[in-house]
């Protein structure tokens, strides 16, 4: 009789549906409830060794692999991949895969808040009431009706965007060179970033951290975009150059940013990034929502559970080939 598979959870215990179907499955499950790194997190795959992990926070290097010689998939509880090992993975014939699609309205409605809380100074204005201050007099935000949003890369979540973007009156332009030149687009197309940035009244980012996307927005970037333009990053960290970004912000080159996302999660944040009142910040969670949470562990979980049994995996979702 086969042993029951061990599926590792890196974080809190998936949405109750996703929970139910590893039951029902006869898995065995454990938690992290919190972020593991070097020396823990090594000690805890080989205490563990389990058959698959279930990625939402950290990472999982090539060493953690090397403890758990049972590990046959890693499914990412979202999609950006960049905290996993995927060559190291591939090399030992582990498969890693991704919820495409499952939380792209979750991340575009934030990615949309984080949009309006810059615009019209909320988190600023939230903080100044709370300590006593009453600024109607000396604050003005800013419609968006009619501006230019700019999207950079147009996946499930920079298409969401530009939907419901489109609906508030606001033009919408994308740069994505992975984008077939003949592929049928509702927006405009823009040949380049520095054209995007150098246009667009807002810019969303929606783009992977690769070697070559990382610190794409740096401080010569950030020089071309519109004074008073908007900048907000619900994607990965590592895009944005951070020192250069409060730089901006400081001396008013641009006129705000919304970043769920950084380099280092948590982060270690500067007094002075900290004090930045043109700049709004969440804890990543763009994807935080009931309902995104229950299609992403419900997806994720199936696919290790079809995975360990043996079963297809739908290409789409799967970031590498595997033998087998």
């Amino acid at each position: 009789m086969m042993a029951a598979p061990h599926i590792a959870i890196f974080g809190r215990a998936l949405a109750p549906q996703a929970m139910a179907l590893a039951q029902e499955a006869g898995a065995r499950v454990t938690t992290t409830d919190t972020y593991l790194r070097g020396p823990d997190l090594e000690r805890f795959m080989q205490e563990n060794n389990p058959d698959a992990i279930i990625l939402r926070l950290g990472e999982v290097t090539e060493a953690a692999m090397a403890n758990a010689p049972n590990l046959r998939i890693i499914a990412k509880h979202g999609v950006g991949y960049d905290t996993i090992d995927v060559a190291a993975a591939t090399r030992r014939n582990i498969l890693v895969t991704i919820a495409r699609g499952a939380n792209a309205i979750s991340v575009a409605e934030h990615a949309l808040a984080l949009i309006l809380g810059v615009a019209r100074g909320i988190a600023y204005q939230d903080a100044r009431i709370r300590s006593g201050h009453w600024d109607k007099a000396f604050f003005m935000g800013s419609e968006l009706n009619g501006k230019v949003l700019g999207v950079v890369g147009l996946g499930a979540i920079g298409h969401a965007l530009a939907r419901i973007c489109a609906a508030l009156d606001m033009a919408v332009q994308v740069f994505d060179p992975a984008l077939p030149q003949d592929a049928p687009l509702d927006y405009r197309r823009v040949d380049s970033l520095d054209q995007l940035l150098a246009t667009s009244d807002v810019v969303s980012l929606h783009c992977p951290l690769t070697p070559a996307t990382r610190n794409m927005i740096s401080a010569d970037k950030l020089a071309l975009m519109k004074p008073g333009a908007i900048l907000v990053n619900t994607a990965r960290g590592g895009l944005i150059d951070l020192e250069a970004l409060a730089d901006a912000l400081e001396g008013k080159q641009i006129g705000g940013a919304g970043l769920d996302t950084f380099p280092v999660e948590p982060p270690e944040l500067s007094e002075r990034v900290r004090g930045l009142s043109n700049l709004v910040i969440s804890p990543h969670i763009g994807a935080s929502t009931i309902e995104a949470g229950q299609r992403v562990g419900t997806m994720v979980m199936q696919q290790v559970l079809d995975h360990l049994a043996g079963r297809d995996i739908e290409r789409a979702v799967a970031v590498n080939a595997i033998a087998g």
